[in-house]
């Protein structure tokens, strides 16, 4: 019954195609999927002999897969696209328009003075904790999960969306939270600022890093991703930032930093000791590609110290270099505890790590 049809449809080119695709993918297919297309085939060519040789040029199998993939590469290429565009109308311009101050007109960048006659709206404060980290990595949410510690267990963080300008929240110490410094006889202030992340913005991020601005530093790498971009931030924009590490010198301090591996709820997280690994071996990656460049072109911005053969160690960086800390938190919905925002809370109010 079914030569006829293909007989007929001899001279039809698809039908060509179709057959040819047919007959070499046969050899790879196993014989259970060879045993349906024979049985489908069969069937639309005996009970709709029409329609299988108008609209299926008489290969009903390869037809429908063949229309199958051209619609999953078209609903692809449409996704693509789609990123694409919000990747690039979303992109903050205040970098082209000259207007990065925005970035930071949130902040009240000076300490209010006790004797000041100005009405500032910004409360006192006495040192600033900076959040900052790669976009999306939770920043905000840590923020407001900070700034309400004392909300009790039915208050959720917001939903939050990609920041463009600088959060502020202030967290305040009682004077008995205090420990070992009977000097302190009023409650302690913290500014925390929530720097955004968007790459565009990274400049005005220099200017928070210093030390007569921040005390020390919360870093937020978003446990279900790729390490890339945060690490990036914090290799070029800390580690290897002339400006940054001069001036912490002359303070005579030493830079603190809890990386924070954020959604450790999320089933696809990774640990913080498995997240230790991937950003030790993307920094070692990063610290090497400096290294080259200056070999070659004598340009390159490489102040991690490694020994040969040896790879970055982060519990020791060197001389000069930060100190870092990791911890793992789960901020989702109804996860109860803390979920490892008590160490983050007491590196905020105090610099101390909890073991």
């Amino acid at each position: 019954m079914a030569a006829p049809q293909h007989e007929a449809a001899a001279g039809d080119p698809t039908q060509t195609v179709l057959r040819n695709v047919r007959i070499s993918a046969a050899p790879y297919l196993p014989p259970p999927l060879l045993n349906a297309i024979h049985i489908t085939d069969s069937y639309l060519l005996v009970n709709h002999a029409s329609f299988s040789s108008t609209y299926c040029h008489s290969e009903p199998s390869v037809s429908i897969l063949s229309a199958l993939f051209s619609a999953y590469i078209v609903l692809r290429l449409i996704q693509g696209l789609q990123f694409w565009w919000a990747s690039t109308t979303k992109r903050s311009t205040a970098h082209l328009s000259g207007e990065e101050d925005a970035v930071l007109s949130g902040l009240n960048n000076k300490r209010t003075d006790n004797n000041s006659a100005q009405d500032n709206a910004a409360p006192e404060f006495d040192e600033t904790v900076l959040l900052c980290g790669a976009s999306g990595a939770g920043k905000t949410v840590l923020l407001h999960c900070l700034c309400n510690e004392n909300e009790g267990d039915s208050w959720q963080p917001p939903m939050t969306t990609t920041s463009l300008v600088a959060n502020v929240g202030y967290i305040s110490i009682p004077s008995n939270d205090i420990a070992n410094d009977e000097s302190k006889l009023k409650p302690m202030t913290v500014r925390l600022v929530d720097y955004p992340g968007h790459p565009s913005l990274s400049t005005k991020l220099t200017s928070l890093l210093l030390p007569d601005q921040t005390a020390r530093i919360v870093f937020a790498i978003d446990a279900t991703k790729p390490v890339t971009d945060g690490v990036a931030i914090l290799y070029k924009s800390i580690f290897t930032n002339d400006q940054v590490r001069k001036a912490w010198k002359a303070s005579g301090k030493t830079l603190s930093i809890l990386i924070v591996c954020t959604k450790e709820d999320d089933k696809k997280a990774k640990n913080h000791k498995r997240m230790k690994i991937q950003i030790r071996n993307e920094l070692d990656r990063l610290r090497k590609v400096d290294a080259a460049m200056e070999d070659v072109t004598g340009s390159g911005s490489t102040s991690i110290s490694v020994a040969k053969g040896k790879t970055i160690d982060l519990d020791d960086l060197g001389p000069d270099m930060p100190e870092l800390h990791f911890v793992e938190t789960g901020l989702g919905r109804n996860q109860g505890g803390d979920n490892g925002l008590e160490v983050v809370l007491e590196f905020v109010r105090t610099g101390d790590i909890i073991s």
